[in-house]
């Protein structure tokens, strides 16, 4: 008969004993011992392991599909290519264990510290990861598709051509996090702390990391197109190779940006503040740039063709040769403005 597991005491059981007991249908090992025990390839399929002390186990390979591991201390265990669908790992403690290649699908390991453990190429689809710590934690190639990652830490994490295609990231701490190549279309980024992050060559298409701390942040190669990057601070950003088309920034602090040459058509930057920065033959075609703030800019040879440039402050902006062709330059402000012509408009 199964030890009563409910108590403060935490019963040890050798591999074949858990084993054995399990196969006569006992499924309740709460709280059990079983530290650096080796249980790799065994099943435990829906076996109550909640608050077990798992440290440096061996469950590689092993079955622990809708496993109860809520509060587990699984701290370096070894769990690579351990099948956990549908497990609850709820608080569980799992810094600097090996979860490469397990199967996470649907699991939930909210509020869990899993701060440098190892997730490289793991199935994470669909998992709760909202308010745990992954501090450090290695992640490249893993699939977090439609993850909820909302406020978790994710400082210095490598989330290296993972797949976060419309995971929830609301929140959530990436201070320099490692996001190279990784692919986040349709991801929710909202109110995110990315400071100092690498998201070069990642994929953002229709991203919204609107609000997002993206201080210092490089995007070089990276593809924004349609992304909604509004009231966002982008002054020391690098936008270099970057895809912008069609993306929003209305509201956006992009002082001193350098975005020659860019494909900005149908991009909003209403109310954005652009001063100082470089346009110089941007395509602006269609792009939405009223109440923008473009003291200083330089706008030499831009497409600004059919784009909205009402009520923009172009104080002191340099437009040589800039193509206003049918825009719309109603209120605008022009002062000290060199204008396409190359005259300085005095008026």
């Amino acid at each position: 008969m199964l030890a009563d597991l409910t108590t403060k005491t935490r019963p040890s059981f050798t591999r074949e004993e858990i084993l054995e007991k399990y196969a006569d249908g006992a499924r309740d090992f709460s709280r059990a011992s079983l530290c650096k025990a080796d249980l790799s390839g065994a099943d435990l399929r829906g076996a109550y392991l909640s608050g077990a002390g798992l440290s440096k186990a061996d469950l590689r390979n092993a079955n622990l599909t809708g496993a109860d591991l809520r509060g587990a201390s699984l701290s370096g265990a070894n769990l690579s290519g351990a099948n956990l669908t549908k497990a609850n790992l709820t608080g569980a403690h799992l810094n600097w264990a090996d979860l490469s290649a397990a199967n996470l699908t649907d699991a939930n390991l909210s509020k869990a510290d899993v701060s440098g453990a190892n997730f490289s190429r793991a199935n994470l689809t669909g998992a709760k990861l909202n308010q745990s710590y992954l501090i450090g934690t290695t992640l490249s190639k893993a699939k977090l598709n439609n993850a909820n990652l909302s406020n978790a830490s994710l400082s210095k994490s490598d989330l290296s051509g993972a797949d976060l295609s419309n995971a929830n990231l609301s929140g959530a701490k990436l201070k320099q996090a490692n996001l190279t190549a990784a692919n986040l279309t349709e991801a929710n980024l909202t109110g995110a702390t990315l400071k100092q992050a690498n998201l070069n060559n990642s994929h953002l298409l229709r991203a919204n990391l609107s609000g997002a701390d993206l201080c210092e942040i490089s995007f070089i190669g990276a593809n924004l197109s349609k992304a909604n990057l509004s009231n966002t601070d982008l002054s020391k950003t690098c936008l270099k190779t970057a895809n912008l088309s069609g993306i929003n920034l209305s509201g956006a602090n992009l002082s001193g940006v350098d975005l020659s040459g860019k494909l900005l058509t149908d991009s909003n930057f209403s109310g954005a503040d652009l001063s100082l920065a470089n346009l110089s033959g941007a395509y602006l075609i269609q792009a939405n740039l009223s109440n923008a703030k473009l003291i200083a800019a330089n706008l030499t040879n831009a497409q600004l063709i059919s784009a909205n440039l009402y009520g923009a402050d172009l104080s002191n902006a340099n437009l040589s040769k800039a193509n206003t062709m049918n825009a719309d330059r109603r209120n605008l402000i022009l002062k000290g403005a060199i204008l396409p012509n190359g005259k300085t408009y005095t008026g």
